[in-house]
C-alpha cells in the first residue's frame, strides 16, 4: 500500500497471551500488538507514519501526526471485579505508608522462599494466587491464616513465621482495598467506565496501577468548549483552525513526563467469555503501586519481583514519585459511568446508534459510539477525523460505494481514514454489535447513520 488508503480497510488484530488470561490488541500502532492491514504485511503504524493525512485535519492539529488512540480486549482468569478510584479521600502519607508496608512484607517473603526450580515456583504461585483471589473477594477479611500457612509452609524456611506474616499482609491490604471503589463488572455490563490518568485501578488478579497524566487536559477541555461555541455560531474551518493554533497545545504537552494514558473499560461478552473492551490513548506507560496476586516471577533461574527491582521491588522513593500524580480524592463510580444513550435520529429499520461518550469539554481524549445492527446500514464519519470499528458480537460485512471490502469480527476490526469522505456500508446477517471509536473533531465527533438501500 504505497499510497494513502482512501477507503476503509480491514485490520488484523494481534493476540497477546498472558499468564493470567489474554489480550487482543485490535487497532494499535505500537508493540507488542501492532495491527496490520488484512491480507498484507503492512502495519497500521506504517500507514499512519507514511500518510498521516489518513488521521484527518482536525485529529492531526489537535493530537498530532501519530495515531492517538487504540482499542483492545482483555480477559482474565480471575474474578470479574475491579477497583476504580477511591471511595473516600485518603492522605498521601497514609497511602504511601500502606504501599511501602506491602513492599516490605513481600521482601520478607522473598527472603524466606525456598524454590530451587521453576516447577516448584509454579506450584507455590498457584496456591498463593488462589489464596489472594479468594481473599480479594472477601475484602481481605477472612481469617484463614492457619490453613494457608499449612498449604504454603513447604515453600518457605522452617524458621519463617508464615502465619503472622499472612495476618499482617491481610490487615494492610484490607486498608488499601477498603479505601477503593470495588466494582462488579457483571453489574456494569454494557456501560463504559472512564478512568482518567491518575486514577488508581486494578482488575482483580492484576496489579494496582496508574498512568501518566496529560498536562494538556485542562487546555483541551477549554479549547473544545470554545470550538463548539464557534462552530455553532458559523465559524469557518480556517477560523476554527486558528483557535486551535492559539491554544498552545504543544507547549502544554511539553510538560508531560511520559506519554499520557487516559482509558476506559466496557465490560461485555465476546465469544462466550467475559471481556473488557479498553479504548485508550496510545501509550503503554504504567506505574505499578502494588501487586496482590502475582508479585513474584521466575526469571533467570531465580525468584524475583515482577515490578520494580527484581530483589527489592518498588522502592519507597519511587512510590512517592508516582503518588505525586495520583488523584487522592473520592470518586464515585456513577461519575465514571457512561451508559448507552440513543442518538437522536440514529435509528433505521436495521440499526440503532447509541452514544457512549462524546463530551470533549469534559473528556477530550476519545469518542465512543455503539451500533446495534440487524441488517444493512450506511454510516458517515464526522468531518476531519478517522474512525476505528470494533465488532464485539456477530460478523459484519464492510463495504462502500465501490463494493465489498471485507468481513469484520472480534478479531478483525477496521480503520476508516478521514479522507474517505463518503458512506461506508455495514451488513449483519445476524444481530451484531459494532463499537465506533474516534477522537473529537473541531465540528464534533458523532457518526451519522443512514438506512441501507433496499
Amino acid at each position: 500500500m504505497s499510497h494513502p488508503p482512501s477507503r476503509p480497510v480491514v485490520l488484523r488484530g494481534a493476540d497477546a497471551p498472558k499468564a493470567w488470561g489474554w489480550e487482543l490488541w485490535l487497532t494499535a500502532t505500537r508493540p507488542p500488538g501492532e495491527a496490520f492491514v488484512a491480507g498484507t504485511a503492512q502495519s497500521l503504524a506504517s500507514v499512519v507514519e507514511k500518510h498521516p493525512e489518513v488521521l484527518g485535519r482536525w485529529a492531526r492539529q489537535l493530537f498530532g501526526d501519530a495515531m492517538p488512540i487504540f482499542a483492545k480486549l482483555i480477559h482474565t482468569n480471575f474474578p470479574g471485579r475491579v477497583h476504580m478510584g477511591f471511595r473516600r479521600s485518603v492522605e498521601r502519607s497514609e497511602l504511601l505508608a500502606w504501599l511501602d508496608a506491602e513492599q516490605a512484607l513481600l521482601r520478607q517473603l522473598l527472603g524466606a522462599l525456598r524454590l530451587p526450580n521453576q516447577e516448584r515456583f509454579a506450584a507455590y504461585e498457584s496456591r498463593y494466587a488462589a489464596w489472594a483471589s479468594e481473599q480479594a473477594l472477601a475484602g481481605w477479611g477472612r481469617d484463614d491464616d492457619a490453613v494457608v500457612a499449612a498449604a504454603l509452609g513447604e515453600y518457605v524456611d522452617d524458621g519463617f513465621a508464615l502465619r503472622p506474616w499472612l495476618g499482617k499482609v491481610r490487615d494492610n491490604r484490607r486498608r488499601i482495598a477498603d479505601s477503593l471503589n470495588e466494582v462488579d463488572l457483571a453489574a456494569e455490563s454494557g456501560n463504559l467506565l472512564l478512568m482518567g490518568a491518575g486514577t488508581v485501578h486494578a482488575i482483580f488478579g492484576l496489579s494496582h496501577q496508574t498512568h501518566p497524566k496529560d498536562r494538556s487536559r485542562k487546555g483541551l477541555e477549554t479549547l473544545f468548549g470554545s470550538l463548539a461555541q464557534r462552530a455553532a455560531a458559523g465559524a469557518t474551518d480556517e477560523e476554527l483552525s486558528r483557535v486551535i493554533d492559539d491554544a498552545g497545545l504543544e507547549a502544554l504537552r511539553s510538560g508531560n513526563t511520559a506519554p499520557p494514558k487516559n482509558e476506559a473499560w466496557l465490560p461485555t461478552t465476546v465469544g462466550g467469555e467475559s471481556v473488557l473492551v479498553e479504548p485508550q490513548q496510545t501509550s503503554d506507560t504504567t506505574y505499578s503501586l502494588a501487586d496482590f496476586y502475582t508479585p513474584l516471577v521466575w526469571s533467570d533461574g531465580q525468584v524475583g519481583f515482577r515490578k520494580g527491582d527484581p530483589k527489592g521491588g518498588v522502592s519507597r522513593e519511587r512510590l512517592a514519585q508516582v503518588l505525586e500524580d495520583v488523584d487522592l480524592g473520592a470518586t464515585s463510580v456513577a461519575s465514571m459511568r457512561r451508559s448507552p444513550t440513543p442518538v437522536p435520529g440514529g435509528a433505521t429499520g436495521a440499526a440503532r446508534l447509541f452514544r457512549l461518550v462524546d463530551e470533549p469539554a469534559a473528556w477530550p481524549f476519545f469518542t465512543a459510539y455503539q451500533l446495534e445492527l440487524h441488517g444493512r446500514a450506511e454510516v458517515a464519519s464526522p468531518p476531519g477525523v478517522f474512525q476505528q470499528l470494533v465488532v464485539t458480537r456477530g460478523e459484519v460485512e464492510l463495504g462502500d460505494g465501490e463494493g465489498p471490502i471485507g468481513t469484520l469480527s472480534p478479531h478483525t476490526p477496521a480503520f476508516v481514514p478521514a479522507r474517505f469522505g463518503g458512506r461506508y456500508c455495514l451488513t449483519a446477517r445476524e444481530p451484531s454489535t459494532v463499537l465506533v471509536f474516534g477522537v473529537p473533531g473541531a465540528r464534533g465527533g458523532a457518526p451519522t447513520l443512514f438506512p441501507g438501500p433496499g
